[in-house]
Formats: structure tokens, C-alpha cells, sequence
């Protein structure tokens, strides 16, 4: 299963930004910022997959802002390798494509929340699944 991956060579391709802005916090308030991914693999073609991370981003209680960053990457598999994979998803979580993936979308986050109150928010470039 080493040799899913045909080419190292790709390029993440930014697929949604959803950024919602919340109530203010009450003065003093503590605020937990959950942040968990989700990933979606999608068959291209024979030689091809997209693999899309999605970082959400909630604060509890419910204030200053929401965010959904999505980020995809076209990825060329071997086929006769893919096809041993029971779950691709599970396979893409721990390959090199994720931790691209997770990278990107931590800068994404910090450029987007460097004006909020909370200045830059630094996310783990690392996956998050939630257990």
C-alpha cells in the first residue's frame, strides 16, 4: 500500500471559504475554539482522485466569528495499489496529501482571522479528526 500515491507533485487548490461573523463576546468570557477536519476523497478518472480537507472552526459559546476552509487536491494513484485500499478516506488521513492539506489551510486561517479580536488564529497544521 506504499505506492498509492503515483506523484508527489501536486498543488492544493483553495475550494470554499465560509466566514460568518457572531455577536460579540461578553467582556471577561472564556471562549473555546473547537477545530476538528473533514475529509472527502472523489474518484476523477482511472489514474485520479481529489482529495478535499475541510477545517471547521466553532467557538463555544456561539461568538465573533465561524469559519469553513476547504482545500482539494488532485492526486495520481496507482490504480492496481488504490483498489487494495478497504477505505480510501482512512488511507488519505495519514498520507503526505493531508499533511500538505492541513498546512495550507492553517495559513489560510491565520491570514483570515489576523484583524479579529483574537488576532491570528494558528490551527495545528496537522489533521484533527474528531475520535
Amino acid at each position: 500500500m506504499a505506492n498509492v500515491i503515483r506523484n508527489m507533485n501536486f498543488k492544493p487548490i483553495l475550494e470554499k471559504v465560509d466566514y460568518q461573523r457572531l455577536a460579540e463576546p461578553q467582556p471577561s468570557a472564556t471562549i473555546n475554539m473547537r477545530v476538528w477536519d473533514e475529509m472527502k476523497v472523489e474518484r476523477l478518472r482511472s489514474d485520479a482522485v481529489k482529495v478535499i480537507l475541510t477545517r471547521n472552526v466553532n467557538p463555544e459559546p456561539g461568538c465573533i466569528f465561524q469559519i469553513i476552509v476547504s482545500m482539494g487536491v488532485e492526486v495520481i494513484i496507482n490504480t492496481t495499489e488504490y483498489e487494495t485500499v478497504d477505505d480510501p478516506v482512512e488511507y488519505f488521513k495519514t498520507s503526505p496529501v493531508a499533511r500538505v492539506l492541513a498546512s495550507n489551510i492553517a495559513c489560510v486561517l491565520s491570514e483570515l482571522t489576523i484583524h479579529s479580536q483574537i488576532g491570528p488564529m494558528i490551527t495545528a497544521p496537522v489533521v484533527q479528526f474528531p475520535q
